[in-house]
């Protein structure tokens, strides 16, 4: 693990401010050393937006890593060995600088800097930060630690734990490697419970500290998206750990915080695709967590340049067939072949005569727009959380709860008159339904904002005695839905991961089939991710 000590440790946060435009692209290249130790709580907010920042330069990666390795993605004519041996699921990646975990690991080790920092700070100024503003910095680094964690056990499958910062060159192998299931507990207690009696859940209105006095815009409140929340990230953990109960708790405790703004209840306003918007532009009800990019900063990402096969952009990778006959054959709710808002012309389009992932390229097709690759990379966002709704209502066996937000929504549920829910939604906040814009019908349901024909019904009209084959069935039908309404959104595959841990080798058969079905040949593939576990995950050597 030493040349990771090395990469690692040239990973720490400058404390700068300047101004606002500044604020947000601090200089991440050096080693945070005593001498510039924090002297103005300013700097304390400046350091934070570092680790924004330090998460914005690694939130287009897992998008390449998990599309090659699902059913999304393939590699085009120009790719390069790094894209074939992460596409081949190669044992040998050494040198492999897009399968490296090099950037998560340094998003670690400032959190781990910035926290000591933070806890020192106060200290010696003990009235310098509020309460509130202390628990929200400390809070708020510790889920950026907990973020990363995450990313790493879904990509990897295994981490080496570290919980104090670095201050000088150590041999890594000192420090434990945990696996799948230590990291997400590790995650977990992150959130839950922190360090030094400070947890993950204290948060900071940053619209609020760095814009007083002025009303909210949807400029403004873009800062508010940068931090991952505490539900948002509870809800997975929950999820991975089959705690459902945990899992329902937080996804219906973020949505409620939408309030009657109608944020996060996949209303008609969002109808129509207006939703995928994302990519080119802040879009308040849909965004939960959000790495933004300008180029004027010089904040690029690879996306634009690794998709489209416009000039001059290198065309790297595209959609599979597999991945493009799943959109295709989708049913709408009149009878209807294609997933008309998500398929074709939206997340994958024919240009050129080649076919190019497109979800994130619309805003990005003009000659002054080609070169920018600065397209927003969404970390959480509403139709995510209700999936992880959908999913633990299953797992509960809610399933008439369950296939309302996944089909068509839950307004046929709300009594108008008494304002308020019917059973069995009546443990749900009236602002699902009852928002500032109740005539778009809040909460459509996940295939319902597309138009598309309900699914699982027979679970309901014909249940199965034994109720695990029917919360499989409905699992099944998640993970479906995710990879059609999270496409490219390093989603899908890694809830293949998680639905393969729940429910063993039947389950672990049926995606292994699904991700093979892209290759020309996909018999190896098949067998290697029926044969072990482990398989599924990057094998990247450390050491």
């Amino acid at each position: 693990m030493k040349k990771l000590t090395k990469i690692l440790l040239t990973a720490s946060i400058i404390f700068s401010l300047v101004a606002c435009e500044s604020f947000f692209n601090p200089d991440s290249t050096d080693i945070l050393l005593e001498k510039d130790y924090v002297g103005d709580y300013t700097e304390l907010y400046s350091g934070f937006m570092g680790l924004a920042g330090a998460v914005r330069n690694v939130a287009d990666k897992s998008i390449y890593l998990e599309g090659l390795r699902s059913d999304l993605l393939e590699p085009t004519y120009n790719a390069k060995r790094e894209i074939w041996e992460i596409y081949n699921y190669s044992e040998n990646l050494e040198g492999n600088e897009l399968a490296n975990p090099k950037d998560y690991y340094g998003i670690i080790l400032n959190c781990n800097d910035y926290i000591q920092h933070v806890f020192d700070y106060r200290e010696k100024n003990p009235t310098a930060l509020t309460e509130d503003n202390y628990n929200g910095l400390i809070g708020g680094a510790l889920r950026f630690k907990a973020w990363a964690y995450l990313m790493i056990a879904k990509i990897y499958g295994e981490a080496v734990y570290l919980d104090d910062p670095l201050t000088e060159y150590r041999d890594l192998s000192n420090f434990p490697t945990i696996g799948f299931d230590q990291i997400i507990e590790k995650c977990r207690l992150l959130v839950e419970e922190g360090v030094n009696g400070v947890s993950g859940k204290g948060d900071i209105r940053w619209s609020v500290q760095l814009f007083p006095g002025q009303a909210d815009s949807p400029e403004n409140l873009q800062w508010n998206r940068l931090c991952p929340t505490p539900e948002g990230l509870l809800a997975e953990i929950y999820l991975y750990q089959n705690n459902f109960q945990k899992a329902w708790e937080n996804c219906v405790s973020l949505i409620r915080k939408g309030g009657t703004e109608a944020s996060f209840q996949l209303n008609l306003s969002e109808y129509n695709g207006e939703w995928i918007q994302f990519g080119r532009q802040f879009v308040r009800k849909e965004q939960i967590t959000v790495a933004f990019f300008d180029y004027n900063l010089n904040q690029t990402n690879n996306v634009i340049n690794y998709f489209s096969n416009q000039m001059p952009n290198s065309y790297l990778m595209r959609p599979s067939e597999a991945a493009m006959e799943r959109f295709n054959t989708q049913i709408t709710a009149g009878g209807n072949l294609g997933d008309r808002y998500r398929g074709n012309n939206i997340t994958f389009r024919l240009m050129n005569n080649e076919w190019v992932f497109y979800k994130f390229l619309s805003g990005h097709t003009t000659s002054d727009k080609i070169f920018r690759n600065d397209v927003q990379i969404t970390l959480t966002r509403a139709g995510e959380i209700h999936l992880f709704l959908i999913e633990a209502l299953v797992g509960m066996g809610r399933f008439e709860e369950a296939l309302a937000f996944l089909n068509d929504g839950i307004g046929s549920y709300y009594n108008s008159k008494e304002g308020k829910f019917i059973e069995p939604f009546q443990d749900y906040p009236s602002t699902l339904y009852v928002t500032s814009s109740t005539g778009d019908r809040a909460n459509r349901g996940v295939r319902g904002r597309v138009n598309l024909s309900k699914v699982g019904e027979s679970v309901l009209k014909n249940p199965n005695p034994d109720i695990n084959k029917d919360k499989m069935y409905l699992d099944s039908l998640i993970v479906e839905e995710t990879c059609l309404e999270l496409a490219g959104e390093s989603a899908g595959y890694y809830a293949m991961i998680r639905m393969n841990k729940r429910w063993g080798n039947d389950m672990k058969k049926v995606w292994a089939g699904r991700v093979a079905a892209k290759y020309p040949a996909g018999d190896a593939i098949r067998q290697k991710l029926e044969g072990d576990d482990k398989n599924w995950f990057i094998k990247y050597d450390l050491k």
